[in-house]
This record gives structure tokens, sequence and C-alpha cells, in this order.
């Protein structure tokens, strides 16, 4: 099912036009009509006098409508239905309006009036439209049609702005091209110099001073001697102080970073001792420092550095620094050797992926534009943003050295502006004004902020949403002395409904179970998204009367089966209840003993409805109690979830090094201790909040990498696993890409871990979520392998980097000849197939003898070492 274009079609009701079409269709056939949506209430007013409005109103009753209106079901072909009132001269029909998938989005009301059939002496009010029973009901067969025709051109409406948005999507990438084509040709302007390679050098540090937009750039040599450091060249910005005295004449062993690894050091960054006191006496807030290598050994070093200004540097930064250390190389082998340059020029490629800010050069003196980037073209193409954005360039009241969140309204687009006074190439004072693009921010941030309040799947409100409009309930309802209620559902054994019908149906279900239960008319908009297959009610002091009505009505919607596309699909539900103030004193303990009612339902056999009833407390409250101290160490943060990382041996020629570390989460409860995954794991997957814990690790993990990738690790990779509850989040990969954005980690060092059960369970879909991860730059793993019922068929279609064999095969090696020859055959499949494998659980010395007979790369367990906090495992691992 097609959720966007229903969600498009409920949300695109044109009043205007369904206004327009009911007038003339009412005026031309002799009949009233009026449109009502199942979700938006009415849509269109009458059409017609206030008299004939009230003699509808009269004799088309609230009731008569609403009866209409719940006759119909979703999934059903009857688009259709007639009613009948206290005269047989009146005719009542309610038309269907469907999407294209039968879901219901709303109803025509048609009322007429057949002029053969009124009674002799019977009085009519004058002005009143009036017809025949064979006309109206070809008028209802004709509305009926139309409505049709009217969703089927939304439709093609929906699929041409898809397309245009395509097209508008080549059309940027062709400009980005056409962009990257113009640095490419500045560059290997510097590339064919014949002139010395210190001037040469020289050039081109200072254009990538420039356009990094950082403060000093510098290449320094090491001597023969390996001690001594020579500047060959450098670069300040303006304003600024050189940092020869520092560089020249120093040795390797004054300067921290030259020992043949390089280091990518933000702001931001944990610095050790040695590069702390460097940082401190030369005013260094960020660098970049990369090693220059000629015939395996490091004669130069790449400095990139922002002085006085902090500095996070992005994974862009890094890629064009170490193309600008790739374009050094060459010339410099170029210059030994004399050999073609030609080679250099896919290096060049990545260094105009960089170009992705807008440039200004600006005389206010003369108000003149000096330099203006394509950039800036396309992002003020709006005649209107263009107006405004050059009053803010000129005005030399503006001094300001940032403006954030700059609104171009013409546009629609946000903008971070920062600005410089620097002096031009002619010794003129000009103004340098960067802007920088931040609409997609803006928009995700927006989008964080309504997920806060809603469910994404359903569009109800969430569980923050219903525990503040419980707490604004229970003041007033003791206020006014009055009573309310809530109600906890929790749909029996829904899980099997993922795992045996899929996800996608999953979804769907809950989908419609949640506006069904939404639109009893006592619930309507009080019905909450609790948690992945639970559902809350409140029933408020003014509905409270009604509890057994709206309870009886819940309940009895499960006694028949869902329609799903033609499929019907039964479900059972366990539902708790709790009636409020009674002897309540705070609205927070309300949830408490909702979930202690529902436990008792779900204990006592499911499928039931329960009270809260003091008796249970004791026997669930120690579950509760737990479950509580989870969400709130998620709502907290999930400080208290530490990340623990376990070592990733690789072999190399036959000795294990260390390449990176699996992240394993332990809960650090200030009231449980220190809590495995295995003790909660299991509940914050039922509960939901692994979602959260999930990615506040995938975070963290990333990190952590991060750091050890710019601290002279670039080939450390870190394993983050994702639950079935994550990857069926259909924003998976914006909370993928959003870490990645956040951390700036390089997406190859970030492998994900899914296990081998989920992924074949659901192959076609995992197959599609996997190669969009891999997409965007990251490694996939397949974890515990063997422990399920894969062939060796679907290994070769999965796309995936690495296999992970599972403890249970590494501890029988030696004793099950069967462990040993799966191993052997696995290992020698992934070869085939260039995939890693890695074994895990290897506990004793012969094991490590064992995996080395077959073509096996990775292992990692307690042999090696244990899962360690960060600082223990970077005291062992980051030397």
């Amino acid at each position: 099912m097609d959720n966007s274009c229903r969600v498009n079609f409920e949300l695109d009701f044109n009043t205007d036009d369904m206004q327009s079409l009911q007038d003339v269709f009412c005026k031309t056939n002799d009949m009233y009509i009026m449109c009502v949506g199942k979700i938006h209430g009415q849509i269109t007013s009458f059409s017609g006098t206030k008299s004939e409005e009230d003699y509808v109103d009269a004799n088309f009753t609230p009731e008569l409508r609403r009866e209409i209106l719940d006759s119909f079901v979703d999934g059903v072909a009857e688009n259709i239905v007639e009613r009948f009132g206290t005269e047989e001269f009146l005719m009542y029909r309610g038309v269907a309006i469907r999407d294209t998938h039968g879901k219901l989005l709303g109803v025509w009301l048609c009322f007429g009036l057949d002029k053969t059939r009124i009674p002799e002496g019977k009085h009519i009010p004058e002005g009143l439209r009036m017809t025949t029973s064979e006309a109206f009901e070809k008028a209802i067969s004709l509305i009926e049609t139309l409505t049709r025709y009217y969703f089927a051109e939304k439709m093609r409406s929906f699929a041409l702005r898809q397309e245009l948005s395509k097209e508008k999507d080549v059309e940027k990438e062709i400009e980005y091209r056409l962009h990257k084509n113009e640095i490419m040709t500045d560059i290997l302007r510097h590339m064919e110099s014949d002139n010395s390679f210190a001037e040469t050098s020289k050039d081109i540090i200072e254009e990538s001073g420039i356009y990094i937009d950082c403060t000093h750039t510098a290449l320094l040599q090491i001597a023969e001697d390996g001690i001594s450091v020579d500047l060959i060249s450098e670069w300040v910005d303006a304003g600024g102080e050189s940092l020869k005295d520092t560089f020249s004449g120093a040795t390797t062993l004054e300067l921290p970073f030259m020992n043949g690894k390089p280091y990518t050091i933000s702001s931001d960054a944990t610095l050790p001792e040695v590069f702390e006191i460097f940082f401190a006496k030369n005013g260094i807030k960020a660098g970049i420092f990369l090693p220059i290598n000629i015939n395996d050994s490091t004669a130069m070093y790449l400095c990139l550095l922002s002085v006085g200004k902090d500095r996070k540097w992005s994974v862009d930064d890094l890629r064009f620094a170490n193309d600008v250390k790739r374009i050094l190389h060459t010339i410099l082998v170029k210059k030994i050797t004399t050999n073609s340059l030609a080679s250099s020029y896919n290096a060049l490629e990545a260094i105009l992926r960089n170009a992705g800010y807008g440039v200004v050069v600006a005389d206010l003196n003369e108000n003149q534009m000096l330099y203006t980037n394509e950039t800036f073209e396309r992002m003020f193409e709006n005649e209107i943003d263009r107006i405004a954005i050059e009053e803010i360039i000129f005005d030399k009241r503006y001094d300001l050295p940032e403006l954030n969140g700059y609104s171009a309204n013409g546009s629609g687009k946000w903008f971070d502006i920062s600005v410089n006074n620097i002096k031009w190439v002619d010794e003129r004072d000009v103004r340098l004004i960067t802007f920088y693009d931040t609409t997609d921010l803006r928009i995700y941030q927006k989008k964080v902020e309504k997920q806060a309040q809603e469910d994404i799947l359903t569009g109800l409100y969430n569980r923050q949403a219903c525990e503040k409009d419980i707490a604004m309930e229970y003041h007033v309802a003791t206020t006014l002395g009055k009573q309310f209620a809530v109600l906890m559902i929790d749909l029996d054994d829904f899980a099997s409904v993922n795992e045996g019908l899929g996800y996608q149906v999953g979804d769907d279900l809950l989908e419609y179970i949640a506006h069904s239960i939404n639109d009893i008319s006592s619930i309507k908009g009080k019905c909450y998204r609790v948690g992945g297959d639970e559902f809350a009610v409140l029933v408020d002091h003014e509905n409270y009367d009604n509890l057994d009505f709206i309870i009886k009505r819940i309940m009895n919607l499960f006694d028949n089966p869902w329609t799903l596309n033609g499929q019907e699909y039964y479900c059972t539900i366990s539902m708790g209840c709790v009636k409020a103030p009674a002897d309540i004193t705070d609205s927070s303990s309300i949830l408490t003993r909702l979930n202690i009612a529902l436990h008792g339902a779900k204990i006592k056999g499911k499928n039931r409805f329960e009270y809260y009833n003091e008796e249970s407390d004791v026997y669930i409250a120690e579950k509760v109690k737990m479950e509580q101290a989870m969400r709130k160490a998620v709502e907290e943060g999930c400080k208290e979830f530490e990340v623990y990382y376990q070592p990733i041996m690789e072999f190399v020629e036959g000795v294990p090094t260390c390449c990176g570390a699996e992240a394993l989460v332990r809960w650090n409860s200030p009231e449980y201790g220190l809590v495995l995954p295995d003790q909660f794991i299991p509940q914050a997957e039922r509960l939901k909040l692994i979602n959260a814990i999930g990615e506040h690790v995938l975070i963290e993990a990333a990190k952590s990498c991060k750091h050890w990738n710019d601290f002279g690790h670039p080939e450390y990779k870190v394993n983050v696993n994702l639950s079935v509850v994550q990857l069926t989040q259909p924003d998976i990969l914006d909370r993928i890409n959003h870490a990645l954005q956040i951390t700036a980690i390089d997406p190859k060092n970030l492998t994900f871990e899914v296990t081998e059960s989920l992924a074949i369970n659901e192959m076609d879909r995992m197959v599609k979520l996997l190669e969009a991860i891999r997409a965007l730059g990251c490694r996939v793993a397949l974890d515990d392998f063997g422990t399920g019922y894969s062939s060796l068929n679907y290994i070769r279609s999965m796309p995936i980097d690495t296999i992970k064999i599972d403890r249970a095969f590494v501890s029988d090696m030696g004793s099950d000849t069967f462990s040993e020859a799966f191993v052997k055959t696995i290992s020698e499949l992934a070869d085939s197939l260039d995939v890693d494998v890695c074994v895990e659980g290897v506990e004793y010395d012969k094991q490590v003898d064992m995996i080395g007979k077959f073509s096996v790369n990775l292992a990692q367990g307690f042999f090696f070492d244990k899962p360690l906090p960060r600082g223990e495992f970077e005291g062992r691992y980051l030397q």
C-alpha cells in the first residue's frame, strides 16, 4: 500500500473545487448534497438559502448522517448506501469518496424530495428543490462517477509532481558538475606549472587555505637526518601572524604530529597532553596534519590550521585536504622523476565536491560586487531574495561577523552568513561574505519537533502528548470534582503478524486500527499511540458516563476481521482501565496503574479487559518499576546507557592486530547497577525504547571511531548492531545519515550488523534497505551467521561486506567436525565473493590456531579482550 499517496489525498481535499462541484450539481439536479471528510469533518458549506438549509437540517438529522457515514467500510467495493426517513417522499443516500486502495476518505451526503410522492395537503415550504426518484437515482450514479474521476486526476497530478521533482534533481546535478569543471581548470593550471616545487606548493596551499576557510596552511619538510624540520611554504589569512618561528628550525620531537600518522583534530576534540600543550602555546584551535610519503618514508607534512577560531572539520574538509596532499605528492614525484601528471586527474575530481557554499566579495565604497561564485548565484536567483541580500551586503552599519538563521522569503530557504573584512588583490578594503544553505537542517529540526508530539505511522498523538493531556485532564477533573478514565490497549501477539505477514501489512493494520478507535464519537482526538502496538484512550470527564459504551465499542471492533488489500486478518486485544481521581494524588501514577491493569489482562490469558486492581501491584510492580526506570533513562537523553567496545582483530601475516571494535551497550542504572543487554534489550524492544537507545549508541560509537581515525588510526572501524525494531522504522536511513552528518565520521569506517534470521525472513525488503545503507558509504555485516536457516544461495544475493560466524561454531571446533567444515565452507565462499569473515567468541589459543587454517581474516572474543569502556579501550589500542 502506498501510504504516501493515501496521506496526500487525505490532505489534498481542495475545498473550493469540492464546493464548486457541489453548487453546480445541486442546482442542475434539483437536490441537496454536502461533503463530509472521515477525518476532517464537514468540508463544504450548504448550497442554498437559509430556509432551505433549515428544512434539510430538520429532516436530515445528525444521527442519520452519522449512520450513513459509519455504514461504509474500508476495502469494500460498496460506494452507495441508501437510508429511509419518516416520510416516503424524502430520499437519503451516501456516496463514498475513496482513495485508489479503497480507503474511505469522506462521503457525499445526498438529500432529495420526490415531488410525485408528496401527499396531498402536505405543506412544503416554497423555494425547495424537488425532483423525481428516477432522476435522483441517476444523479446519485453521476456523482459517484464524477468522484472517482476527480481522485484519478489527483493521482495523475501527484505522479506529475514526482516527475518534476526528479527533473529538478537532475538539473541541480548538471549545475554542480559545471562548477566542478571550473575548479578543475584552476587546479590544473598549477599542476602544469614549470615553477619550482616551493613556488608551486605556495600557490596551491594559499588557494587551499582560502577554499577551506582556515587561517593558516603550511608545508613542512623533514630533513634527511629525520629530526630537523624546514618550512617550505606558508599561507596566513589576512590579519594573522606567521607560524614561521614555530616550524622553522624545529625538530620532529617538538612537533607532536610528526610521527608518520595523519591527524584530524577539531576544536571539540579531547587532546592528548602533548597536543594540548602544543596547541595552547601556538593558539591553535583545530588542525589537519597529513603526512606525504616518498618511498614509504614520511618526507613532508601538509598542515591546515585554524588559529584563534574554533573549527569542526567535516568529512568534505578532510577529503579536500587529502586531495591537496595527493596533488602535492604528485607534483613532488614529477619533479623527482619527471613523469607525466595525467594520473592526477582522478584525484582532482574529488576536490570539487567541496564547493557547497556561496561566496561574495564586495567593495562597499564603490557599492560594487567584485566577485560572486555560481553557488551564490543559484542561492539567490529569486529577484526578491537578491534585492534583500544585497541590502545586507552593502550595509556599512552591519558589522556582525555572523548572521545565523537568515530567511529568504522568495525561495523559502534558510542561510547562515559569515562576514569578514579583508584586503583584495589590489590591496583595497573589501567585504568577504560566505553563505551556507541550512534549509535541510531547518527542515530536519521541524521534522524532529513534529515527531516529538506525533506518531509518524498513524498520525495520532504519541506517548509524550498522552502524558501531557492526562496531567491536564487530572487538573481539570480535580478542580471540578469530576471523574475521568484512561484505557490502555495492547494488540495480542502482534509480533506474529509482522513475522508471518511482513512489516508492511503490520504497519497498515496498526494504521487502520488507530483510525478506527479514534473515529469512535466519544473518543475523537483522544486516542494515542504510546508504543509499537500499544494505544491509550483518554475518556475525559465530559464523556465519563459513556465509559462502558466506549469499552464495548472498542472490544467489538476486534470481533470481526480487518480487511487489508482484499485479505482478512484477525487480531485480539488486551485492555486495562484506570478511573481517576479516586485515591490518586498525582497524575503521573495513572500510567503506572494502567500498565499494571494491562499486564493483569495479559497474564490472565489475553483477549480480555481488566480494571486496575491493587492486588496486582506486588505481582507486577518490580517489572513495571524497571520499565519505568528504563523509560526515564531514555527520556533523560540515554546518559545511563554506556557504550563498551570489544576489539576486532585482523590477522596481518598471521599476527592479530586491532582494526576496530564492536560497540556494545550496557545500562549503568543508579537503581539496578550495571545491567547486561540480555536483561533489558528485550524489554526495550517491546517498549520501542530501542530506537532512542540505538540512536544514542550509534552516535556515541561514531564519535569514538572518528576520534580514533583522527588520532593516528584512520583504518579503525566500528560495528554497530541494528535491532529488528530499528530496521522497521521508516526513517532509519534518515537517522543513519543524521549520525554521519553530526559526527563527520568517514562512512566506510561505520559497519552495521544485522542478524541472519531478520535478513532472510524479509529478504526483498532487507536487500533494498541494506543496499541503501551501503549507498550512504557504510558497510554491512551479517551477524550470528549459522544460527538461522539460510541457504548459501541467499548469501550470494545479500549486499554485505562481512559475515560474522556465530560463537557456537567456534566453541565446537576441535570436537565437532561439522563446525569445522561449516567454518571452512563459509570462509571459502566469502573469499570467492570478496567478503570478509569474522569469527565470534574466540576464547582459547587452540581456536586461534584452527581458524588460522581457513580464509578467516577477522576475529573477536575474550581471548583477545573483553568489552571495554571507551577510556580503557583507547588506553590499550590508541597508541
